[in-house]
């Protein structure tokens, strides 16, 4: 697995891949806009099946994370031919130019955790009822099945990476304030960065997140996993960015009181993720090493001014 893929190369999360896979492999970014610095580039679409075709040709794997990101302005049928068409297009060429292993880029929005669909019970595998709402949601569990059906058809081996809120550094110290500030818990010291970026609303949810460069890693162990013909995993952090006990979250934000599966997991007002990475700890030997305070404490000393 040594010529290796990465469609949407260029992105927020596609540089930290890039960067997670280093000088072991050679990387080939497939982007619309070329990636900072040096290294093979293919200029292309996802939607350009002859550009897509061109650029899986002679590759061991791929890893898929091309697609319109949930904060893009964009329709509901954009949503639906990008990320659909677009991945459809990478796994039918894929398999036609014997690529072995393809790593796809999904997303919890594929289960759509929210007040239309409340946690079942706590903490939230890969076996929940998934029944997403928006059409981004849509587009992701409409991307994992189309992984699983070129599995099924043969040759090739896929893993789908179920990604929470991916939180670069650049979106730290407002995802800190503005969660800080609906919780009612203490603000962040005040500090400012030019670099720094706003989402310029309130994220609503479980406050789960994942450090880009933990997201990377899984992406890369994803790959490198040798024995498993197809699986889905989630990619969490094991804490959540709120100073607020989790379950106090859920009950706040979902309107609900889930069933407790692992009541331990929780217990002594516990900030633990609702999302059970485990499996993906288990099967890929992959742990975040980033949580929320050495976050913090990384990004803010720096910063202040």
């Amino acid at each position: 697995m040594k010529r290796v893929l990465v469609t949407g190369g260029s992105g927020r999360l596609g540089k930290y891949v890039v960067a997670a896979l280093g000088d072991d492999f050679e990387v080939t970014v497939f982007d619309r806009i070329a990636p900072d610095g040096d290294g093979a580039f293919i200029q292309g679409d996802i939607l350009d099946r002859s550009a897509v075709a061109g650029a899986v040709r002679n590759q061991d794997g791929v890893i898929h994370l091309a697609a319109l990101d949930a904060d893009v302005q964009a329709s509901d049928s954009d949503y639906i031919k990008v990320n659909v068409e677009g991945t459809w297009n990478l796994f039918d060429c894929a398999r036609a130019a014997g690529v072995k292993k393809v790593v796809h880029c999904s997303s919890v929005a594929a289960v759509n955790i929210s007040p239309e669909n409340p946690p079942r019970y706590l903490p939230v595998d890969v076996d929940h009822p998934a029944d997403p709402e928006i059409a981004y949601g849509l587009s992701k569990l409409m991307g994992e099945k189309i992984a699983r059906r070129f599995v099924m058809v043969g040759g090739m081996d896929i893993i789908c990476l179920r990604p929470t809120l991916i939180l670069p550094p650049e979106y730290v110290y407002d995802v800190a304030k503005t969660s800080a500030e609906v919780d009612g818990t203490p603000l962040p010291p005040a500090a400012s960065d030019p670099t720094w970026k706003s989402w310029d609303t309130v994220i609503p949810g479980s406050r789960s997140y994942v450090d880009s460069r933990d997201a990377a890693t899984a992406f890369r162990a994803a790959l490198e996993a040798d024995d498993i013909s197809w699986g889905i995993f989630y990619v969490a952090s094991t804490d959540t960015y709120s100073a607020l006990a989790t379950l106090d979250v859920v009950e706040r934000e979902f309107g609900v009181m889930p069933e407790l599966r692992d009541p331990g997991r929780y217990a002594d007002r516990s900030r633990t993720s609702i999302y059970d990475s485990s499996a993906t700890t288990k099967a890929l030997g992959w742990k975040p090493v980033h949580g929320w305070p050495a976050i913090l404490q990384e990004i803010l000393p720096s910063s202040q001014r």
